[in-house]
């Protein structure tokens, strides 16, 4: 049964992306993949998704697709060109499963009979991000620099 109240695209975009400075970045990527009233994948670049990788859609709760990103990793590297080109392609593609998810979680949100503010709460606690994957993004980068460092300094004495 759909919602008694309706809750407009703008809203819910806000209220499931959560940092504001990246509402208006996610608007038009999800007019993008929505154009003409048909989902469908566009190219869309996300300079994050390129090099968060995993990071990324940890950050914005994806963890169904960080297994499955995983296992094609893991399979990937037995050809080095084909894990270039999933590298590579991941820019343009992760964003879209951000999209995806968030049809799915509007979709179960408004076909529940709540108020406006509570579909909003429901959006923003399944939807946003976690900040963590972030800090963890950086210490592991951290740490696969010093040891990169450490392995050219020890190969240069």
């Amino acid at each position: 049964m759909p919602s008694l109240y309706a809750l407009d695209e703008s809203q819910a975009i806000k209220a499931y992306i959560g940092p504001e400075k990246k509402e208006d970045f996610y608007k038009n990527i999800f007019a993008k993949y929505s154009e003409g009233g048909v989902d469908r994948f566009r190219w869309h670049w996300s300079w994050w998704a390129l090099f968060g990788g995993i990071f990324y859609l940890l950050y914005r709760k994806l963890y169904l697709e960080v297994a499955l990103y995983l296992i094609v990793l893991c399979i990937s590297n037995y050809t080095p060109w084909i894990a270039f080109i999933l590298w590579i392609s991941s820019g343009g593609i992760l964003p879209y499963f951000v999209y995806k998810r968030y049809k799915r979680i509007k979709a179960q949100t408004i076909n529940t009979p709540q108020s406006i503010q509570s579909q909003i709460h429901t959006l923003s606690s399944l939807g946003g991000v976690n900040r963590w994957a972030l800090w963890l993004a950086v210490a592991l980068y951290m740490i696969s620099l010093a040891g990169a460092l450490l392995v050219l300094s020890a190969m240069h004495r």
